[in-house]
């Protein structure tokens, strides 16, 4: 059988350069080490690609039909990889890279603003520039998501939902719940005062389901946005529903209903595009973002 473990990959540069050179002697001198330490190398390869690569006559080393056939190719490998390594050495250790991350107002600024010096102190190279949002993707939501990040408008969005285009994956960041909340302090049940409703939002459609009975003729009062909810709170005195870590200390005012919570209909989750190999900071990002939530 034979052996399918990749060959060392010392071995194949002194092969590169002893197949070049046209003897092992001036192979050991281009390397700097002992002949005898080529030639070890040289058996080492020849071993593990169970082939043989060399006709040795005396001092005399030349290519056999198999070397001859691998020689150019591992030489072109060595020339890629040498380049490679140049250009890695001249990037300035100031070079950014971009990156476009999606998400709604409210999430920016309750949940991620004030995260993001973390994020920059670990990855200052890490340029992040910020696009508006949804934070629920259903429906046409979901096809315009799914859109930006294909045509790479974005490169990644937060929130809620599902989306059934096989060209966006996604990873789940945390379960929450959706809370009652008020700016006026008061030991009353929520279903005394007027609810701030968005009505696109399916997660406010599933707690008004819920509570259908206790809300019974309760006023509604729709509204789209979660920081005019939170300032109409007050103004209408009025019940906001919010996600559950949107609820900061900056928010400890608050009079929260944990009783009367319910779970989110999907996990709040990263969604951007399926790639064999995805970028280095797109990858950085969403893992750091795991790592705060964890």
């Amino acid at each position: 059988m034979k052996n399918t473990k990749l060959p060392s990959l010392n071995a194949l540069r002194v092969f590169d350069v002893a197949a070049r050179s046209g003897s092992f002697k001036q192979a050991s001198q281009e390397l700097g080490v002992t002949q005898s330490a080529v030639t070890r190398q040289i058996q080492t390869l020849e071993e593990q690609l169970e082939v043989r690569l060399f006709q040795r006559d005396n001092r005399v080393h030349s290519l056999t039909p198999v070397g001859l056939e691998l020689a150019p190719q591992i030489e072109q490998i060595f020339e890629q990889l040498e380049r490679t390594i140049e250009r890695t050495r001249n990037l300035s250790d100031n070079t950014t890279t971009q990156l476009t991350v999606a998400i709604s107002s409210e999430r920016l600024r309750f949940w991620l603003a004030g995260k993001l010096a973390d994020f920059h102190s670990l990855y200052p190279h890490i340029q992040l520039s910020f696009s508006r949002c949804n934070e629920h993707f259903v429906n046409e939501s979901s096809a315009e998501m799914a859109s930006a990040i294909q045509h790479q408008s974005w490169d990644l969005a937060i929130g809620y939902g599902k989306t059934m285009d096989k060209n966006i994956q996604s990873v789940a960041l945390q379960k929450n719940q959706l809370v009652p909340v008020s700016a006026i302090q008061t030991n009353e049940s929520p279903f005394h005062l007027p609810w701030l409703i968005n009505p696109d939002n399916p997660d406010h459609q599933a707690m008004l389901k819920a509570y259908s009975q206790q809300l019974g003729s309760t006023r509604m009062i729709h509204c789209n946005d979660v920081q005019m909810s939170l300032d109409l709170s007050a103004a209408e005195q009025a019940v906001a529903l919010i996600d559950s870590s949107l609820i900061t200390p900056g928010l400890s005012n608050l009079k929260v209903y944990n009783d009367f919570a319910r779970p989110c209909q999907y996990p709040l989750s990263v969604y951007y595009r399926k790639r064999q190999r995805q970028p280095v900071a797109l990858v950085a990002f969403i893992k750091w973002l795991q790592l705060i939530i964890s």
